[in-house]
């Protein structure tokens, strides 16, 4: 059964954490707080303004308040997903902090905070920093606690997205357009076209599709990518399918089997691949797992 943390918390009004797992689970236009959304195991597809937003282990979807979104979870084993949600306006009230003087904190405590456009997307962890910290908090959902540090926890929490939102700003910034206007469209379908990536990870995906899901040409949508996020549509789309045979390969997936499910058609170069990334061979991720003792896939 999901269950919220702290117990007692109200959703829309507190911050709070809600842990669940199931094999099928459904939702319907529903329109909450803002919220992370993490996966623990398994991947989920959030529907949002008609796209689909798939979530796995290594990246993380934030939805703004009010924005509706749908789900539908229908898995042969149960998914485990983990969410935070804000209290209104406590995201905004930090972000005002950290980018005013103390003065204006100090003189009005009722001041209007910035908008934080571009934030509201689906976003790729690939350090699993953010992902870890609202997982973190989901650890101690399984004891029914409420540390002392617990609103620290959110605010830190809050600082993380935060320092996440000037990263959005810097590779807005470097984009090769002199117009404010036309940076702003550019990388909005740039996004659109990270989005269309993540949904296929598993599928062939070449240059020309994704451009063209992104309302792009190839040459437009490959300079502006590789501008904007310090690495090519193709090196962006590999680290995800990594991430992805990671997650597989830790919960009990063959080496094999890990490989041909995040879309790599070699094991000798999905092999150097992952060794490369990770500094050790995708079976000895394996080999952690059987000496686990859990069951194997």
């Amino acid at each position: 059964m999901p269950y919220l943390f702290p117990i007692g918390s109200r959703l829309g009004e507190d911050n709070l954490v809600l842990r669940a797992r199931a094999a099928h689970h459904r939702v319907d236009g529903y329109a909450g707080p803002l919220s992370i959304k993490t996966v623990v195991s398994g991947r989920v597809a959030w529907i949002v303004s008609g796209r689909e937003l798939v979530v796995e282990p290594s990246s993380f979807l934030i939805l703004s308040a009010g924005e509706r979104y749908s789900m539908n979870i229908a898995a042969e084993k149960p998914v485990e997903t983990c969410c935070a949600f804000f209290a209104p306006g406590f995201i905004e009230r930090a972000a005002f902090d950290m980018t005013s003087a103390l003065e204006q904190a100090l003189e009005n405590l009722d001041r209007l905070a910035p908008e934080l456009p571009y934030l509201s997307r689906l976003h790729n962890d690939r350090e699993r920093r953010i992902v870890h910290d609202v997982q973190a908090l989901a650890g101690r959902c399984a004891t029914a606690l409420t540390p002392s540090g617990f609103e620290e926890d959110f605010l830190a929490l809050a600082i993380r997205l935060l320092h996440l939102y000037q990263q959005i700003r810097e590779q807005m910034a470097r984009l090769p357009a002199i117009r404010s206007a036309t940076r702003q469209e550019l990388y909005r379908r740039l996004l659109i076209g990270r989005d269309y990536f993540h949904s296929r990870t598993s599928k062939p995906v070449s240059l020309r599709e994704v451009a063209r899901a992104a309302c792009l040409s190839p040459f437009h949508f490959h300079r502006g990518f590789t501008h904007a996020f310090r690495q090519t549509p193709h090196q962006y789309l590999t680290d995800l399918r990594l991430s992805r045979a990671r997650s597989l390969l830790e919960s009990g997936f063959s080496v094999l089997s890990a490989c041909l499910d995040a879309g790599f058609s070699s094991p000798s170069a999905f092999s150097r691949l992952f060794r490369t990334r990770y500094g050790v061979p995708p079976s000895a991720i394996r080999l952690n797992f059987a000496r686990s003792g859990k069951n194997a896939r």
